[in-house]
C-alpha cells in the first residue's frame, strides 16, 4: 500500500449540503490515483485537540472530496472554516478490493454518512449495481448523481415516510435480497448489526465498512478495536473494510 502523506492542503470549498451534512474539497498538489474506496484521512482542525477521521467521498486529479456529518464540537468547528489550509494525514486503512468486486453483481446497503465510501466505490466500478439507501427523512438524502450516472437501481427508505419506503432500509433487505449478489455496506453500527444477522441467515457474502470514533488513525491507541474471527483488530489499521464472514455481532 502506498505511503500516507501528512501535509497542509488548501481548502477549495466547504459547503453545506443540507441541515446535517457538509461537503469539503481540498487541493493536495499530489497524485491521488492510489486512494482506494473505503479509506479515510485524519483531518486536523484548528483549536481541536485530536484530528477527525473522515472518509473519502471522491477523488478527481489532485482534488480530494470529503463528506461529513455535524456530530460534535470538532465537525461543527470544521464546518465554519471556509478558506486557508487543513492538515491531512492519509490515505489510511484498507479499502474495498476492487478486483474481487469488479466483475460481480453487487448490492450496496447504506445508511446516513455511510454513503461516502460507497459513492467513491460506485465511481470506480464499471458495472451498475443496486443501492439501498436509508435515511431519517427526505431532507437527509444526499447527492446520488454518481449512482444515477452509472444507471444503478436506487431504492430509498425514510424513517418518517417522507420519501420512498417508510421504515428501515434493513426491512427491505430482509425480504428482497438475492443471494447471487455480493453485499457491500456502510453506515451506523445499529444498521450494520442487523445486516450481519441477515447475512448469516441468508448465507450472504460481502464487505462492510465501519465508521467509528478514532484518536490516532494508525492503530497505536487501540481505541477502535473490534473482534474479527478470534482476533482483535483495529478498524483504522486493519479496516475500515472487513469481510462480512469475519465479523462478530454486537459491534
Amino acid at each position: 500500500m502506498p505511503k500516507a502523506f501528512d501535509k497542509n492542503c488548501e481548502i477549495i470549498s466547504n459547503d453545506m449540503i443540507n441541515r446535517n451534512y457538509f461537503r469539503l474539497k481540498v487541493k493536495t498538489y499530489s497524485a491521488l490515483n492510489h486512494c482506494i474506496p473505503g479509506q479515510f484521512f485524519m483531518i486536523g482542525i484548528p483549536d481541536v485537540f485530536l484530528r477527525r477521521p473522515i472518509g473519502i467521498y471522491n477523488v478527481e486529479n489532485d482534488v480530494l472530496t470529503f463528506l461529513y456529518k455535524l456530530v460534535g464540537y470538532g465537525t461543527k468547528k470544521l464546518s465554519t472554516i471556509k478558506t486557508g489550509q487543513l492538515s491531512l494525514l492519509g490515505p489510511l486503512g484498507n479499502g474495498y478490493d476492487l478486483k474481487k468486486i469488479e466483475n460481480l453483481k453487487y448490492v450496496a446497503v447504506v445508511g446516513g454518512v455511510g454513503i461516502a465510501p460507497i459513492n467513491f466505490l460506485a465511481n470506480k466500478l464499471k458495472n451498475k449495481g443496486i443501492l439501498y439507501y436509508g435515511v431519517r427523512s427526505k431532507h437527509d438524502i444526499l447527492d446520488l448523481n454518481i449512482f444515477k450516472k452509472k444507471n444503478w437501481e436506487i431504492i430509498i427508505s425514510t424513517e418518517d415516510g417522507s420519501e420512498g419506503y417508510k421504515g428501515y432500509i434493513t426491512d427491505l433487505l430482509q425480504y428482497n435480497f438475492d443471494s447471487k449478489h455480493i453485499l457491500i455496506s456502510s453506515g451506523p453500527n445499529l444498521m450494520l448489526n442487523k445486516i450481519l444477522k441477515i447475512a448469516v441467515e441468508k448465507h450472504i457474502s460481502g464487505f462492510i465498512s465501519f465508521d467509528v470514533k478514532m484518536a490516532c488513525g494508525l492503530g497505536n491507541c487501540q481505541g477502535c478495536a473490534i473482534r474479527v474471527k478470534d482476533e482483535i483488530k483495529m478498524v483504522c489499521k486493519d479496516g475500515p473494510v472487513f469481510k462480512i464472514d469475519d465479523i462478530s455481532f454486537n459491534l
